[in-house]
């Protein structure tokens, strides 16, 4: 195992923050491109709506399949092989002729992007040592964030160079993956995942390893609830994540008092300031604790979005608020993906998380097309609902069990 005791393993943390921040960018650059692709597709609502969430569908059955596949055949190639097919839908994406050619290679992102969730944070699980974990696992989730702003920068410098800024947009980020990419074939397996993977049965086949990681492991009886719960709470807290966050440059867009640069730069603002928090929830995270900062934060996203309705046409009231909304969101970001994490059994982490992190990306599905009719068509009770989601979430979260000091096994 690459770590010297009492210091972090910082290679692998690195190209696991490298993958996250690659996953970050993608999935909100796609919110200024759209601005352009719109009229250059001349997309509908709903065209609109499955653009913006192409890579998050894909996501879907990213997590879900290769987070098992994760289980069975080790963390490190599938890694690997993940982010080539990041790298290559990206080219695809950037060169598409039409809707159709945009949409499906974006799709296909969307699977390395969900398959980047449970291999990362099971194998950056698994690596650390126990008094860091904590930090490891939110710092994935800062490196998303960073990604996210980067997107926004990215896009206030590309809006003034004309419409088909959006193919840049969506290509900037191929060349790094390949870097990484290979850079991830110099990483060790992971050694939790070698000892449990010598303590199966050897003739173990697809139905057994199915029944062992599935009904034996996260749906058993001892595991069964807090499976549902931090998989629950995902789904409802990506409903409003992506629902709202994916959605802010058109949110603003549609209020016509501000140009698409400015666009760009506030969204990059409020984003900044969602770093800043994050960073903070980064640093104290093993002092408040898992349970504790998802609360705060699910608490403040669905207060600041409850409010909304009521400045609905006052863009410097929406844009405060959401920048509230943003701060909380940084912190409840960095803990819907730590439980599955520190939850689940190193035989079926991978699996687990990645069932967690599908029922997550459903909920951005559901709340991106929710959103994008609420916002094209002005209907600004969208906000209520999604508040009402999110205080679903906070109620749960009170029974999922403190992690911070959690032996894995």
């Amino acid at each position: 195992m690459e770590k010297v005791i009492g210091k972090p393993a910082f290679k692998p943390l690195i190209l696991s923050s490298a993958g996250m921040f690659l996953d970050g960018y993608s999935l909100t650059i796609i919110a200024f491109a759209i601005i352009l692709i719109n009229p250059y597709f001349h997309l509908s609502a709903l065209g609109s709506g499955l653009v913006i969430g192409s890579v998050v569908i894909g996501s879907i059955f990213g997590a879900i399949l290769i987070g098992y596949t994760g289980d069975l055949f080790g963390r490190r190639w599938v890694y690997v092989a993940n982010m080539a097919v990041f790298a290559v839908s990206g080219f695809i994406s950037a060169v598409s002729l039409n809707f159709w050619m945009l949409f499906v290679s974006r799709l296909i992102m969307g699977v390395a992007v969900g398959a980047d969730y449970p291999l990362s944070n099971s194998y950056i699980a698994e690596i650390a040592p126990r008094e860091y974990r904590g930090k490891y696992l939110a710092f994935a989730g800062v490196s998303f964030g960073i990604g996210s702003l980067f997107s926004a920068l990215v896009s206030a410098a590309l809006f003034p160079f004309g419409p088909e800024m959006w193919r840049i947009m969506l290509g900037i980020g191929i060349a790094p993956a390949f870097i990484v990419m290979y850079l991830r074939t110099t990483l060790p397996e992971s050694q939790m995942w070698l000892t449990a993977r010598k303590n199966k049965v050897p003739e173990e086949n697809i139905i057994s390893s199915v029944n062992r990681i599935y009904f034996k492991g996260m749906f058993s009886r001892e595991h069964l609830k807090n499976t549902m719960l931090y998989s629950i709470i995902w789904f409802l807290y990506d409903i409003g994540a992506y629902g709202v966050g994916l959605l802010i440059p058109m949110i603003f867009n549609q209020t016509k008092a501000i140009s698409n640069v400015e666009n760009a730069l506030i969204t990059s603002l409020i984003l900044f300031a969602g770093l800043l928090s994050s960073w903070g929830g980064l640093l104290n995270i093993d002092r408040i604790g898992r349970k504790g900062m998802q609360i705060i934060g699910l608490a403040g996203m669905g207060a600041s979005l409850f409010f909304i309705p009521h400045f609905y046409f006052n863009i410097e009231g929406i844009i405060i608020l959401i920048f509230f909304a943003e701060i909380f969101n940084s912190l409840a970001s960095l803990t819907v993906g730590i439980f599955p994490a520190e939850l689940s059994h190193t035989s079926f982490r991978s699996s687990a998380y990645g069932f967690s992190a599908m029922m997550g990306k459903i909920g951005a599905i559901c709340g991106v097309l929710l959103m994008a009719f609420f916002v094209k068509e002005n209907k600004n009770y969208g906000f209520y609902i999604m508040s009402l989601i999110l205080s679903i979430g906070f109620i749960l979260s009170f029974f999922l069990p403190e992690t911070k000091d959690r032996v894995l096994n």
